[in-house]
């Protein structure tokens, strides 16, 4: 159960206000986690554009960038963001057996190598905040630069969305399938 109200529509301050008519305009109800991240308004709309631009704005392969997701919510232990991107991961082509092995990928051959390497890259980003040589150089195999950092900034927004979804107990509200379908059409540019 949440822990401290979610700002409404009702009770938004102007600027949230406004943010909200944007989204539903756009055809995306207002999550709970931007009504928590209402709080700080100041953060709300950079906060939001960073989550549109790593979803719908990068060269990044969107299954891969489900499975980091994915797996990073598994390290965090957030329920939320494990939820959500179980949906837009099958979306985005993450295979239900995928999702089953992402907590035991290392045991698992269900994933590729660009898709380990993916996945060790993401769990030591999550973990420790920095990845060994050895991890960075196996991940140059598959990812060009501009990717790699688009892979860092992914991993590192979903990680303080869940330093703000996991000590408030944000509740996951069902996510349509017509949303999900909205964000992966966007994605794809049409």
């Amino acid at each position: 159960m949440v822990r401290i109200p979610y700002v409404e529509k009702e009770n938004a301050a102007p600027e949230v206000a406004e943010l909200y008519a944007k989204m539903e305009s756009r055809g995306f109800p207002i999550q709970n986690l931007w009504k928590m991240a209402a709080h700080c308004p100041a953060a709300l709309g950079h906060m939001i554009r960073l989550g549109d631009a790593v979803l719908l704005k990068t060269r990044l392969n969107p299954t891969l960038r489900e499975i980091a997701i994915l797996r990073s919510a598994v390290i965090l232990d957030c329920a939320y963001e494990t939820k959500a991107h179980t949906g837009m991961g099958k979306q985005a082509g993450v295979t239900d057996e995928q999702i089953q092995a992402v907590k035991d990928w290392k045991i698992s051959r269900a994933f590729n190598k660009t898709e380990q390497a993916v996945l060790r890259f993401t769990d030591e980003i999550t973990r420790e905040a920095k990845v060994s040589d050895e991890t960075f150089t196996n991940l140059q195999q598959y990812l060009d630069a501009d990717m790699m950092v688009e892979l860092a900034i992914t991993i590192g927004f979903y990680g303080m969305l869940a330093r703000v979804l996991l000590p408030f107990q944000v509740d996951l509200q069902e996510i349509s399938q017509s949303t999900g379908q909205n964000l992966l059409n966007r994605s794809r540019g049409q």
